[in-house]
This record gives structure tokens, sequence and C-alpha cells, in this order.
């Protein structure tokens, strides 16, 4: 990574008003990754502007908190400053938008290992707990419905519910999601199948 890009100001993070962008939205990612890595904060601006309506979407269907999607997308964005020059457009039929999912990706998982450790910690702890704990703060950003879908996609495995929530909620197609997790279409493919039927299974025993 150049010196520029590493002592480059942090403040395109934060995407920006349009207006202050310029109307001239018609750069492809290639390009703005180019200009970005020379020093150029405002095709940095450009770049999340573009994507943060769906990342910040896809992060909070993962997370289910719009503040720990916020985190999320900024330890993203981070994670492709600090990784500029690892990118090779030739070497990704999705190109920036599979990359950038990648990462995310990623930043996600390793926030629902972290839930699952904490989940286990505290299930220990709630056995000792009286029954009469009020559950409805658990319904303050959430129906119930919707509470108990965030619960059964948690509880499947990781392969599939990535799957699932990059299909969803970040609007990548089948061959894009294969690529960016490393494996076969079938294999994507599958693992969507067994996920919608792991899924209907769980919420009809909601």
């Amino acid at each position: 990574m150049t010196s520029q890009t590493t002592d480059m100001p942090l403040s395109f993070l934060k995407p920006p008003v349009p207006a202050t962008v310029g109307p001239d939205h018609t750069e492809t990612d290639e390009f703005l990754l180019g200009r970005l890595r020379e020093g150029d904060a405002k095709a940095g601006e450009i770049l999340v502007l573009r994507y943060h309506e769906p990342l910040m979407r896809y992060l909070y269907r993962v997370s289910g908190q719009w503040a720990l999607a916020e985190e999320l997308h900024q330890q993203t964005w981070l994670s492709i400053l600090e990784h500029l020059e690892k990118f090779d457009p030739s070497s990704s039929s999705g190109g920036f938008k599979a990359w950038l999912f990648r990462i995310a990706t990623n930043k996600a998982n390793d926030m629902w290992r972290s839930r699952s450790r904490q989940k286990n910690a505290l299930d220990g702890f709630k056995q000792t707990q009286d029954d009469y704990t009020p559950s409805a703060g658990s319904r303050l950003e959430a129906s119930e419905q919707e509470c108990k879908l965030r619960e059964s996609i948690a509880r499947l495995p990781d392969a599939q519910r990535q799957v699932l929530l990059l299909r969803y909620y970040s609007g990548l197609k089948f061959t894009e999601i294969a690529e960016l997790l490393g494996c076969p279409l079938n294999t994507a493919l599958g693992r969507m199948h067994k996920a919608i039927i792991k899924l209907k299974e769980m919420m009809e025993k909601a």
C-alpha cells in the first residue's frame, strides 16, 4: 500500500450528501479504486455513496440492528482501504461489488462467531435466572414475526446462512455468490435449497 493511501483521511467513510459529490457518477468502480489508491478521497466518497444503501440493507439484515450495521459498514470500508492493493478486477467476475460484499460477509461472520460465544456464556447464566424476565424488549425494533425469522436465520449453519443473506439482501447473482464464497455454483445452489427448507421447518415450529 502506498504512503498516500496509508495517510489518507478517513472522512470519506461516512457517505456525503449526494450534492457534495457531484452529478457525474458514471466512473467505473475500477477507475475510482485507481484514484483512491492515489490518495483521492473524493473517489472514496463516490464509492461509499454508490454502495451505501445495498450494503447497509444487507448488514442490517445480518445484524438485526442499525447500530451494528453501521459498525460493520465502517469495519468493511476500513478493510477495503487497508487492502486496496489486493483487489484484482481480472480475477473476480463479480468485480468490486463482489469483493466488497465478501469483506462485509467476513466481518459479519466474525460478529456471528462472537455472538455465538456470548450466547453460550449467557445461556449458562440464564439457567440460574427466574423465568419471569420480560421478553418484550426483544421486539422493540421489529415485529414478533420478524424476530422469529431473524432468530431462525441465526440458527442456520454458517454456510447456508451466508448464501441466504447474500442472495436476498445483497442483490448478488448465484454465480457471484459462488465466486465470493469460493465454492462451485451447484454447491451454492444446494446450500440455498437446504437453507430454505430448514428455515421453513424452524418457522413452522416457532
